[in-house]
């Protein structure tokens, strides 16, 4: 008897223990569903009162007599719903929100714009009361303010979630960065060109086709950093109401992209561009700069800032062409750093013939090339676009010519002649160097040059078979150098002096 006694008492003390398991578990399990729940719910509220902010923020384009050319239009439609500043001594909350604006403002948060988010006077300020009256959210426990301008929503206590207060209004889930969904124009893509091209710097214009609204705002970032600032911090920046278009300079390389919102607090697809700035190119007397239009049309540039003329950039690669008074083509290949590496060359553009990269980054193991120093420094050279034809003792750079062959003396004895009647610089026919040089900015910028394999300068037995003939250029459109890779010999000025073979010619250019 007393064996089963004992036997039942350590089965009781065992059944004790689990018991108590199971009540902890539970217990955890029930504080987890409760934390889930109210987490659940906070979101829930939080999401309807956004939605009710969208609402609003559309239906403002709808408001009656309003003047989108005036500021404070939308601050007044806000005012006229019965909305109560948030730095109203009303306000019972004041100081809890101010040092909430704070702690956000001092930590990385995405969509955080520090011209209207910081600002408790750009906020309107809410009671569960008026939540209820405004909303129709009942039973609703939150103190809110909300600014209407950036369409953030912050509560006054928020929830705690891994150790981790939460006040901000997230697009669905805790933790996710907001995705503000009120007002956006997705038909209408605002437009972005170069207007004015200095190499070293260029001035952007953005427009928008809709003259109903002006732009009130525009924001960029880079590739480089992802905080958005304001573009009227760049240089020169100015609106020019009549055409609805902001200017403004950039003088650093990167890639940019930008966000318009315009008067009616409307945003639209953002625009992208990529600078690549560069030495401009440097006209000789006798040298008037030159591009070919959308339509193959040959133009004088109107300026040497022409902002049709040239653009360097990976994105839209157009190199600067010029015409000599004889009808000869030259091309312009600006000063360069390089730098083997694993995956090819790697090319950064210079100021002047300094060593300072124009997107002002720190570079390790990079040179200048060859071709633009030797026993001087070159900012840049002028490449003949075309291979040499000679007529009559005469230098012709010019596209559907014959090309025949040349010993290397006399066509250095050529250039010699052509420098005292024409050009008056440091001319010669082209060294290893600098064609090169040709090759590995083609190779940079991931372009692939075509074997021409005809004996026509541009590749075509005419004038104007070369804009069709783009695979044989170095940049695969119009605006690049031909006759590169060929079946036959080109020689340089490196080249024995009784070799034979076509050539091409350089003008260095140094300020």
């Amino acid at each position: 008897m007393r064996e089963e006694k004992g036997i039942s008492l350590i089965k009781f003390l065992i059944i004790m223990v689990i018991i108590f398991c199971i009540i902890v578990i539970s217990m955890i399990s029930i504080k987890n569903s409760f934390q889930k729940s109210k987490a659940n719910i906070y979101i829930a509220e939080m999401q309807l009162i956004q939605e009710n902010v969208n609402i609003i923020r559309n239906k403002y384009k709808l408001w009656e007599d309003y003047n989108p050319n005036e500021t404070g239009n939308f601050n007044l439609y806000l005012q006229s719903l019965g909305f109560l500043n948030a730095n109203s001594s009303n306000n019972l909350y004041k100081e809890k929100f101010n040092k909430i604006i704070e702690e956000l403002n001092s930590s990385v948060v995405k969509n955080w714009d520090a011209s209207t988010d910081t600002i408790l006077t750009n906020y309107f300020y809410f009671e569960p009361e008026k939540l209820e009256e405004f909303f129709g959210i009942k039973n609703s426990n939150l103190y809110v303010i909300i600014n209407f301008y950036s369409g953030n929503v912050i509560s006054k206590d928020g929830i705690e979630e891994d150790n981790k207060i939460i006040y901000r209004q997230y697009d669905s889930k805790l933790g996710e960065e907001l995705i503000i969904s009120s007002i956006y124009n997705s038909e209408e893509v605002p437009k972005i060109e170069i207007t004015e091209n200095y190499g070293l710097s260029q001035k952007i214009k953005i427009s928008l086709k809709n003259y109903k609204t002006r732009i009130l705002k525009a924001y960029y970032y880079t590739n480089n950093e992802e905080t958005k600032k304001l573009c009227n911090t760049l240089k020169n920046y100015s609106y020019v109401e009549d055409e609805n278009s902001i200017y403004f300079n950039i003088d650093t390389s990167g890639k940019y992209t930008f966000i318009i919102e315009d008067t009616n607090f409307v945003q639209y697809p953002k625009v992208e561009l990529e600078v690549n700035l560069c030495n401009s190119p440097i006209l000789l007397e006798n040298m008037m700069g030159i591009y070919w239009d959308e339509n193959g049309v040959e133009k004088q540039i109107t300026s040497e800032y022409d902002g049709n003329w040239y653009n360097y950039s990976k994105e839209k690669l157009y190199m600067a062409n010029a015409k000599t008074e004889d009808g000869n083509y030259w091309v312009w290949l600006p000063r360069y750093l390089y730098k083997e590496t694993t995956e090819g060359i790697d090319i950064q553009f210079v100021n002047g013939v300094s060593q300072i990269p124009t997107n002002n980054m720190v570079l390790t193991g990079y040179k200048v090339k060859e071709a633009f120093s030797n026993d001087s420094e070159f900012e840049g050279i002028w490449v003949a676009k075309y291979q040499t034809n000679v007529e009559e003792e005469k230098v012709n750079i010019k596209p559907g010519k014959t090309l025949y062959f040349t010993e290397t003396k006399k066509a250095i004895d050529i250039y010699e002649s052509f420098i005292d009647k024409v050009l008056k610089k440091y001319t010669s026919i082209m060294s290893e160097a600098e064609r090169n040089s040709i090759l590995d900015f083609s190779e940079f910028m991931g372009i692939e040059i075509t074997n021409d394999l005809v004996h026509y300068a541009g590749g075509a037995p005419n004038e104007e078979g070369f804009k069709e003939n783009i695979q044989y250029s170095s940049t695969n459109n119009i605006s690049g150098i031909y006759d590169l890779i060929t079946s036959e010999n080109e020689i340089t000025i490196d080249s024995k002096p009784n070799e034979e073979g076509r050539f091409r010619g350089v003008i260095k250019i140094q300020k």
